[in-house]
């Protein structure tokens, strides 16, 4: 008697894109004149492929799994999805929103910057003047000769020995 076995037989099913979603990089703060990278995927088959929309515009912003917005500015700020198709259906993502930071921290630093260097320039300056009033101090004229500077401070120093 024997044994006999069927061939293998593979089943391909195909389906609609699942619920698509949306990854962002980078995460956090997105600042004024960087770029942003938003990464679509959905499990389908066939493959899906993939159209980015802007939230309350009818034109596609891109078409393909990643869409990248590069030289960023408040106009982009928003809510983005994607949609996912294929030949059985299509699904999209859920809205994502995008944020947009103006260059303010670049501003607060040069800001603070100057301040510091704005406040240091006085500090300096008023130093220099006291050093420069303790040099005067002994009761010489920015004119009079060394030795009549030497013979001032060897009066000084006689008349205090004396007391």
């Amino acid at each position: 008697m024997g044994k006999m076995s069927s061939r293998y037989i593979t089943i391909d099913v195909k389906y609609p894109p699942k619920l698509p979603s949306v990854s962002v990089s980078p995460s956090g703060e997105i600042v004024e004149g960087s770029s942003v990278t938003l990464t679509c995927s959905s499990d389908a088959n066939p493959a899906a492929n993939y159209t980015w929309y802007k939230e309350n515009e009818d034109s596609p912003k891109a078409s393909g799994q990643i869409f990248t917005i590069t030289d960023i500015r408040p106009e982009h700020r928003g809510s983005y999805y994607c949609e996912a198709q294929n030949r059985r259906g299509r699904h999209n993502s859920t809205l994502h929103l995008v944020g947009v930071t103006g260059k303010l921290p670049v501003i607060l630093n040069v800001i603070r910057s100057t301040l510091v260097v704005l406040v240091l320039i006085p500090l300096l300056l008023l130093i220099m003047c006291m050093r420069k009033k303790k040099l005067f101090s002994c009761g010489t004229e920015p004119n009079e000769p060394v030795e009549a500077i030497e013979m001032q401070q060897n009066l000084r120093h006689d008349s205090s020995n004396s007391k």
